[in-house]
């Protein structure tokens, strides 16, 4: 592909304001399924809400090979700060090697490297040996509609699914999951000058985060590092000179593939369990805001080592396997398919994702579109 053609692509994208919120992905899917339309894609704008959607595109194959699924968000986060920008964050600009705007890292270099790909693909005549898939979704940046919108468009049993994300073009096979829940604890006042005769909600509160995040952090992974229990948010208590009757407390725990979410669910009630136990008549409610399963999938596995091979091949350099510390599309279709085949990859950098004058280096996103088009190149006879 012409570089110039891949740059155009990419402007495309990044000057298409997907800022979440609202969204409004629709716009960018209708630009993109143009640019699919009279070629051998079938595509199809699957909505989301208003101003929301994604989109599905098609390449039928020949049922030889399982189907092979690429995935990219549309949605950004907001600009932020303008006053913190060099340069416009609704523009391509590009200078020194790199380019700048809102997405370029996250995700949209990954997005358009793979748009160039499959819009390669399905131009030409002959049929791939499996289905490829195009999938762009909506919501990703906040609770993840689009993805669990087009779940059921996708064949995700047996299939192998590439996740655009910044990777900054090494091999993500692992990603941790997040689990956002919040504690409610209903204690009871008393005379601060006999704080004895209450029940502190703050303190059984922070008793129960403490005991949690200790258990949370006594798991490690090898690429992930240690599993975490953030506190993000408390409030509670009425006076200076009262016991704290109630406090609502969130927690931000990033789980690894060797801890489930369910079973920091269960030790974490567990937990509060025991510490009502220990502080009478003190309850707490635990419920869950998000609940993003981790993603792993094994080095030694073919695709793995394949797809090792083609960015060996494309980029000249020794592929390296990543772990990737935020959650992404993957752990939405992992609820309706748990044993899906998953890598990420994208020429963004995650230290470049969310902040001002975010850019992409154009020779990492130039690499990427060469990876995903032999990816793409052989599954055709």
């Amino acid at each position: 592909m012409e570089r110039d053609e891949a740059l155009s692509v990419l402007k495309m994208l990044v000057e298409t304001n997907t800022t979440n919120p609202p969204g409004n992905e629709r716009q960018l899917a209708e630009r993109i399924k143009a640019l699919l339309d009279g070629s051998a894609a079938e595509s199809r704008i699957v909505l989301c809400g208003e101003g929301r959607a994604s989109l599905v595109s098609r390449i039928v194959g020949a049922g030889k090979e399982p189907p092979l699924i690429l995935c990219g968000h549309m949605d950004t986060v907001p600009f932020g700060d303008l006053e913190l920008w060099s340069f416009p964050p609704d523009r391509l600009t590009q200078e020194d090697g790199l380019l700048y705007g809102r997405g370029t890292s996250d995700m949209k270099s990954g997005l358009a490297a793979m748009l160039c790909a499959f819009r390669m693909a399905a131009q030409r005549k002959d049929s791939p040996k499996g289905d490829i898939y195009l999938a762009l979704t909506a919501d990703e940046e906040s609770s993840g509609l689009g993805a669990e919108t087009i779940a059921a468009e996708l064949p995700l049993q047996g299939s192998i699914i590439y996740i655009a994300e910044p990777t900054d073009n090494a091999v993500g096979i692992c990603s941790k999951g997040a689990l956002w829940i919040r504690l409610r604890v209903q204690g009871q006042t008393a005379h601060g000058a006999y704080p004895e005769t209450g029940i502190n909600a703050v303190d059984v509160a922070y008793e129960a985060y403490t005991n949690i995040r200790r258990y949370v952090e006594t798991f490690h992974h090898t690429l992930l590092g240690h599993a975490t229990c953030t506190l993000s948010g408390i409030s509670g208590g009425i006076k200076e000179n009262m016991v704290a009757d109630q406090c609502m407390m969130t927690l931000d725990i990033r789980t690894t593939p060797n801890l489930s979410n369910e079973d920091v669910l269960q030790q974490g009630k567990r937990i509060c369990d025991e510490v009502c136990a220990v502080h009478t008549g003190a309850v707490i409610h635990l419920d869950v805001l998000n609940d993003r399963s981790p993603v792993a999938i094994d080095a030694e596995e073919s695709v793995v080592r394949a797809f090792d091979e083609i960015v060996r091949k494309c980029t000249g350099k020794i592929p390296v396997h990543k772990g990737i510390n935020f959650f992404s599309d993957a752990s939405i279709f992992i609820r309706h398919c748990p044993d899906i085949k998953c890598i990420q990859f994208g020429p963004g950098r995650d230290d470049c994702a969310h902040i001002a004058d975010e850019y992409v280096e154009m020779n990492n996103y130039l690499d990427s579109i060469a990876c995903y088009n032999e990816l793409l190149s052989a599954y055709f006879d």
